[in-house]
């Protein structure tokens, strides 16, 4: 059995019925009725009353079991059933299908959602964000060292997987929660993704709600003995509770602690406002193909193992006979004395019969023997019936069973705004207008997903800026009307299929109209090339800076050689002239006496 992503055995049975065949497939409700209205459900409690809770350790240990029981008991089952589907770990696999034990019952679980998540991460988060700085208010403010340590940041986080990670669980399930921390002994706060089944967080109830408070529960487990670690964070504290084998239960505050984010440094991330996942309105589909697959299976199956019916009488023997023979295959005789089965033809002299049975037929062989029989009809006259023997068979109609499958993968991958690849139409050589007509649907998926992402990225950084404003190296100033990662630009660029030639005519051509700059060339050449704008501008200008050096050493050295050999040369051709002809009076020249 796939397990869900989870090491808790217990939450893991919580997404399935541990028994096989216990699931029914297409029955007309979701889960298989087995989850009710809460499943997915946002957790909202009033500001106001959330404050003097807050204060009271009592209280607020009460009110956060509350909803850890909560998510355990009925949010948590969805959330794992989603992994269980994304690991193919479908619900085909415990389909109560009722069949009888002899005859066929395959199960094939395909992996649409996990093809469906992955190409829409690869599409959205493929190709990595790109952060910028513009302050609309201040030209002057460049956000040199917010844009620094944003880079240092993402560099030693490793950020272009994290958002792969969370694009992932929000596919998935709908939702993403990751966690800004500072490592103990250390200075730099460090992001992480948390699985949606262990975590979760609280709002207000107000028009812009904010996070109240988050929680992440999970179960540990050493040499077999099972325990939950619950870790509450505020918009100050973290608060470490332990449980019993039940996160509900048996809870005891072992440690809290401090830090410097000002809010709730969990983060929630949404793909959509419901939090639904990108295939979880076309489980029914998904369910329905798998099954057709594994009945096609069984047909085929049990199309091998067919039934054969028999018009006649089955004959076990050929009706010649054969001398017994005995387990080491001595012939049989039949003794005349005592009458007994011996091994000797003759006793005292006489010869013995030998025991004669009828030839038994080799079952294992691929023959059988049938014998016409006769029965008696009304009147009293005999008939012979005729014997033949042939398998009770089903016609497989495999063209309808095709358009059906081909059917539901349409709709699946017209609904989720997916890309067929397997497609004949989707082609590699497709113009990039054909192409953006085939992509058109998950590009107004990604403009819904681009927009609720960037919410919790912005969170994220404004986090950081407050922490960084701790840390007096980076002379990042947050107050309480100003948070420059409020001037951050964020840009998502959609991971497609590259065409570089068709890239290098588009840039040749803008490039002869000499109406744009060489900073956007750079920028559209980036995807070709693999070398940042930024950076091949450095190289072009250290380039043309050297250039200039080469070209000024050579204007030197002719010069030098002007001044020390072709001055000269111009002197002594003026004396000579002097002396070979002179000039009278009148300007004209004269020839010397000599």
């Amino acid at each position: 059995m796939t397990v869900a992503e989870t090491n808790d055995l217990s939450a893991h049975y919580r997404s399935i019925n541990p028994q096989p065949n216990s699931i029914n497939l297409l029955n007309g409700q979701r889960y298989g009725n087995r989850y009710a209205f809460q499943t997915n459900q946002s957790y909202n409690i009033p500001a106001s009353s959330w404050k003097p809770i807050k204060d009271d350790q009592s209280k607020f240990q009460k009110l956060v079991q509350w909803y850890v029981s909560d998510h355990f008991n009925n949010q948590l089952p969805r959330i794992l059933e989603l992994e269980r589907y994304y690991l193919a770990d479908n619900n085909i696999h415990y389909w109560l299908s009722n069949k009888r034990s002899n005859r066929a019952d395959n199960r094939i679980s395909s992996a649409l959602a996990r093809y469906i998540t992955n190409i829409q991460v690869g599409y959205e988060f493929g190709t990595p964000l790109t952060f910028g700085y513009q302050n609309k208010d201040d030209e002057n403010d460049t956000g040199e060292n917010v844009i620094q340590a944003v880079d240092d940041f993402n560099q030693t986080n490793d950020e272009p997987y994290h958002e792969k990670i969370m694009g992932k669980n929000l596919a998935n399930v709908g939702r993403a929660y990751e966690l800004l921390y500072v490592p103990e002994g250390t200075k730099q706060p460090k992001i992480t993704a948390i699985d949606p089944n262990s975590a979760f967080v609280v709002w207000s109830t107000d028009v812009e709600p904010v996070e109240l408070f988050a929680v992440r529960y999970y179960a540990v487990n050493v040499a077999d003995e099972t325990y939950y670690q619950i870790e509450v964070y505020t918009d100050n504290h973290i608060y470490h509770f332990t449980a019993g084998a039940n996160p509900d239960s048996d809870w005891k505050l072992t440690s809290d602690e401090g830090h410097y984010f000002q809010q709730v440094p969990l983060t929630e991330y949404r793909l959509n406002e419901e939090r639904v996942g990108a295939w979880e309105t076309k489980l029914d589909e998904i369910d329905a193909y798998d099954q057709a697959l594994s009945e096609m299976a069984n047909s085929q199956e049990d199309f091998s193992n067919a039934m054969l019916m028999i018009n006649g009488k089955v004959a076990n023997h050929s009706g010649k006979t054969e001398q017994m023979s005995d387990p080491k295959g001595q012939p049989v005789y039949l003794d005349n004395v005592s009458g007994g089965y011996t091994n000797q033809s003759t006793t005292n002299g006489k010869p013995n019969a030998p025991v004669m049975v009828q030839k038994v037929l080799d079952t294992k062989a691929n023959v059988l023997y049938l014998k016409p029989y006769m029965h008696d009809n009304p009147n009293g006259s005999p008939t012979i019936s005729n014997t033949s023997a042939s398998y009770l068979t089903k016609s497989l109609n495999a063209a309808e069973w095709q358009i059906y499958i081909q059917q539901l993968l349409s709709d699946i991958h017209k609904d989720t705004n997916t890309p067929d690849t397997t497609d004949q139409n989707f082609a590699a050589n497709a113009s990039g207008v054909a192409m953006a007509y085939k992509l058109w649907g998950s590009d107004q998926e990604m403009s819904m997903s681009e927009t609720l992402y960037q919410r919790g990225l912005r969170r994220r950084l404004r986090l950081l800026a407050i922490y960084w404003n701790y840390v007096s190296s980076t002379g990042i100033k947050v107050t309480n009307d100003c948070n420059p990662a409020d001037n951050v630009t964020i840009t998502f660029t959609p991971n497609l299929p590259k065409n570089n030639q068709e890239t290098m005519t588009l840039i040749q051509g803008l490039n002869q109209t000499g109406k744009f700059s060489a900073q956007t060339l750079r920028e559209l050449a980036e995807p070709i090339t693999g070398i940042p704008a930024v950076q091949e501008q450095e190289r072009s200008d250290d380039e043309g800076a050297q250039q200039d050096d080469r070209t000024a050493t050579i204007m030197a050295n002719v010069q030098a050689k002007m001044n020390n050999g072709s001055g000269d040369d111009d002197d002594n051709d003026q004396a000579g002239a002097q002396e070979d002809q002179q000039t009278d009076s009148t300007g004209q020249p004269q020839q010397s006496d000599d």
